[in-house]
């Protein structure tokens, strides 16, 4: 085996290693997770594959695909789990690294193509993408593969049909909704022009390959029509077209543009520190350097236009050398700015939405801290021995926590304190067997192995990866003992139990649809209480605290309420103490 397959196949086991392993070992805490594994749920139940219906009238918020996914996942395994939820994201994830890496190998060399996987690998926000049951990483690794395969085409001269890319954008689109399709023509197209291929032939291309990537969410959605009628065009309407322009029915992560920005950063933590302590060690140039010695001092009026002048000439020489740097520089710049300011004009904004662009931004990323370290650059060792010290710290804090030395008054008296120190208890009494303790160990060897890379004054390159392999021992720690741990006391599984207990078989009832994670655990028995008419007249209803006040009055004109018990902490998905009642018909 050549030294390219070799790394190659690295680079793929750390994958695997780093974000399969640990996938089922969470429960579901929020309710967007169980939203996404119910449907799959339905799906095999009912053997309707194209829209099926759960929580009693509940249809899915997005197209197919995922749940597709899921749903057959889970039934080589047997049922719909944590587990099977979350492997596609992981496995879209993986594929995207790979495909990335030899995409930029074979353009920029080796070196260049692990660091920039490995950044990627260690972003803060593709990670917790990749082990999340949701949409997003699913949809944002068919535009990624799809850009670059758009790219190659061009690059390869536009001769053969790209048939792999359109194919990528169809299901990206049967993913999420048309952006599948829209952010590769779009790219590529502005990028075509740039390159003066001519307007009507790379409008006309995009435009046939966006006709044609849409033509099986066009398919799914006559289907779905045929089912669900004019509820699935509105739906699906104001998920795309409403989200986008600000008419929702609902408010739906409504952000300033600034919060675009701010994600980003806190998305590439902890990269984006190393890049902002890089900027004061930049070398500036002094007054000296820039004295204007033997020119002639020129009128204040003459400076005025000859630096309005300037500042034109400036503009057009940054867009002159913008337009002819490297083609595969430019498709990069291209694709992290356009797509960045799509998401900067609807005024919902998510930090998952610009995972696009993350790819091509760790390409840059890589190729300055790449410039950094062959600059000998000492900020490696400070930010080796900050991690080194952090993985230290982390171990120590959770010996002390075992130990009981840190006590709950520490988690103070607010909103949320009855919350921490349920997670302050979990990290101290749960059982650990011996392959929980070797987790938690990891970032302890971590943490030594850097530090004694800087007692060796090893190189900016050594400290470097390092830096990244310390990343990638925390987020094992987290994902295999930390996260489990301590969400676990957030899920609400031991909701669903106790109903469970209270009534094994049929249905349950809620006011309002809150409760996803609950009806996951119940196997889909949870039902809306205003929509459906309880069989017999009598059962069990469970509400959020802040609509009981409202469901009592509602329903205690038809049937006598009886309160069963009351949760003294909030539910992950209410975000509220919930209440369980005994209802029956009124005599």
């Amino acid at each position: 085996m050549d030294n390219q397959r070799r790394i190659f196949w690295l680079i793929a086991l750390l994958s695997i290693l780093v974000l399969v392993p640990f996938l089922g070992e969470s429960l579901f805490y929020s309710k967007g997770e169980p939203r996404e594994a119910i449907v799959a749920v339905s799906m095999l139940q009912s053997g309707n594959w194209i829209l099926p219906v759960n929580y009693g009238t509940d249809i899915a918020f997005k197209p197919p695909f995922l749940y597709w996914c899921i749903a057959a996942v889970s039934w080589l395994t047997g049922e719909v789990s944590e587990f099977t939820t979350r492997f596609p994201s992981a496995v879209a994830c993986i594929g995207m690294l790979l495909f990335f890496f030899r995409f930029v190998r074979r353009r920029l060399g080796q070196e260049l193509a692990v660091l920039t996987t490995l950044l990627l690998l260690t972003s803060f926000e593709v990670h917790r993408a990749a082990v999340a049951g949701r949409v997003d990483m699913v949809q944002v690794a068919f535009i990624v593969v799809a850009l670059c395969l758009l790219y190659a085409w061009d690059e390869q001269g536009r001769k053969r049909f790209p048939w792999i890319a359109i194919g990528c954008m169809a299901c990206a689109t049967l993913t999420k909704g048309p952006v599948g399709a829209i952010f590769p023509c779009m790219v590529t197209g502005v990028y075509l022009l740039m390159q003066k291929r001519g307007f009507w032939k790379s409008f006309g291309w995009m435009c046939c390959f966006g006709f044609l990537a849409i033509l099986p969410y066009c398919g799914w959605m006559y289907l779905a029509y045929q089912q669900g009628g004019q509820e699935v065009i509105d739906l699906m309407l104001e998920e795309n077209t409403g989200r986008f322009s600000g008419t929702m029915s609902y408010a739906s992560h409504e952000n300033p543009v600034w919060y675009n920005f701010l994600t980003l950063i806190w998305g590439w933590i902890p990269w984006t520190l190393l890049f902002v302590a890089s900027l004061f060690t930049l070398k500036r140039k002094t007054k000296e350097d820039t004295a204007t010695d033997g020119k002639v001092v020129e009128s204040k009026p003459a400076q005025s236009v000859a630096k309005a002048q300037g500042w034109m000439a400036r503009v057009r020489g940054w867009w002159k050398s913008f337009c002819q740097q490297d083609p595969l520089q430019l498709f990069c710049w291209l694709a992290v700015l356009l797509i960045f300011i799509f998401y900067c004009i609807p005024k919902s904004k998510r930090s998952v939405y610009l995972l696009p662009i993350y790819p091509f931004m760790a390409l840059f990323f890589a190729q300055y801290l790449r410039r950094l370290a062959e600059q000998g650059s000492k900020l490696f060792r400070s930010f080796s021995i900050v991690f080194g010290s952090l993985g230290l710290l982390l171990t120590l804090l959770f010996f002390a926590i075992r130990l009981g030395l840190v006590p709950d008054a520490i988690m103070g008296h607010g909103r949320h304190a009855a919350e921490n120190v349920g997670f302050l208890h979990a990290l101290r009494d749960n059982y650990f067997d011996f392959a929980h303790w070797l987790l938690i160990l990891i970032p302890l060897v971590g943490a030594l192995c850097l530090l004694r890379l800087c007692r060796k004054q090893a190189s900016a390159h050594a400290h470097l990866y390092g830096v990244a392999g310390m990343l990638l021992c925390l987020f094992v720690a987290l994902d295999g003992v930390y996260q489990p741990t301590v969400l676990s006391t957030k899920s609400d599984k031991k909701i669903a139990q106790r109903l469970t207990d209270l009534q094994p078989e049929g249905a349950i009832y809620s006011y309002g649809l809150y409760f996803y994670s609950i009806n996951y655990y119940l196997g889909d028995r949870l039902r809306h209480i205003e929509r459906e008419a309880p069989a017999g007249g009598s059962g069990f209803l469970i509400v959020p605290l802040f609509e009981e006040e409202k469901m009592v009055a509602e329903l205690s004109g038809r049937y006598t309420l009886k309160p069963v018990f009351q949760t003294s902490y909030r539910s992950c998905d209410a975000r509220a103490q919930v209440a369980c009642y005994y209802f029956y018909n009124r005599p």
